[in-house]
């Protein structure tokens, strides 16, 4: 009878154990079945890029076949960086290598092929390790370090087709993703149907997506009605914003938990956004906004977690 209380014993311990790593074990598995829903969310995106940065402007005529290339070598080199630096760091390499895919896609055409792995790998290794010590959205830290790729070379986010004034656009054009912008990230109706496919994990924040698109949207519209200034709705209709908002805003883990939480962090997200399109490049607002805004996320859980306790 003794061994059969220590054979019980043995087993509660055990089950103790494996009860106490359930909550990582179901943070893990939800991290990485949203990973795989980006990914796939991100393939409409790299195909555009690579067809309006590439394919189109080499049958135009426009740049050499080898230049035609050049997208796919910064998806490419960005895989590549994530993972080294995953390596290294000792995380994980699928996450690693998603967020260098998220910041390939919304870099310029213009930024310095040579310096630009340089920068990724030392802005990805500087911002993850920071992290670590103090909580907020790394990736949209690392974003801003690639700008010195840009500046390196040339501040401009026009293609060759852009800079010669190649074609002629209207808004849905602009729509559909034939504006200044990333190498993949330009276009927003690519970028909804990314949010559409992203709506169907459930473990996606969508709430702060939604938030900061609509708020985004409203001010600049609100700009336009009142200076009859058309460069609003442009910026409106830039896929730019809204893929920072989807991709990096509604981070997993560098965001707030609750629903309200969620609201307030994607409202501040694209007031603030949309305040520094009105002076700055709409090509780096968003990225400034989430970095400074996922500062204040601590606040954000504490303020909405006594909305509920009352």
């Amino acid at each position: 009878m003794a061994y059969v209380h220590i054979y019980v014993l043995y087993i509660l311990i055990l089950g103790g154990i494996i009860l106490s790593k359930l909550p990582y074990i179901h943070y893990h598995k939800d991290k990485n079945d949203l990973i795989r829903t980006y990914f796939l969310a991100l393939i409409p995106l790299l195909l555009f890029g690579f067809y309006k940065n590439g394919i189109r402007l080499y049958g135009n005529q426009l740049i050499s076949f080898v230049d035609m290339f050049i997208p796919l070598y910064f998806y490419l080199i960005s895989l590549i960086v994530g993972y080294i630096v995953a390596l290294i760091r000792g995380e994980d390499k699928k996450e690693f290598m998603l967020y260098s895919l998220i910041l390939a896609c919304s870099i310029s055409m213009n930024s310095n092929v040579f310096i630009y792995p340089v920068i990724l790998f030392a802005g990805l290794f500087v911002a993850s390790y920071i992290k670590d010590k103090f909580r907020f959205n790394f990736v949209s830290l690392t974003r801003l370090f690639l700008i010195l790729a840009l500046l390196l070379s040339q501040y401009s986010y026009m293609n060759v087709a852009e800079k010669l004034d190649a074609f002629h656009y209207n808004l849905f054009d602009l729509f559909f993703g034939y504006s200044i912008g990333g190498i993949a990230s330009s276009s927003l109706f690519f970028v909804i149907l990314a949010f559409i496919l992203l709506l169907f994990n459930r473990f996606y924040k969508k709430n702060i997506s939604i938030v900061a698109s609509l708020s985004f949207a409203l001010i600049l519209f609100l700009a336009f009605f009142i200076t009859k200034d058309i460069s609003y709705v442009e910026k409106v209709l830039s896929g730019s914003v809204y893929f920072a908002f989807v991709f990096v805003g509604a981070d997993l883990a560098v965001s707030p938990n609750t629903n309200l939480g969620m609201i307030l962090y994607g409202l501040v997200i694209g007031v603030f956004t949309a305040l520094l399109a009105l002076f700055l490049p709409i090509y780096e607002v968003p990225f400034i906004s989430i970095f400074l805004v996922s500062l204040s996320i601590p606040l954000i859980n504490k303020i909405c977690d006594k909305k509920y306790l009352q």
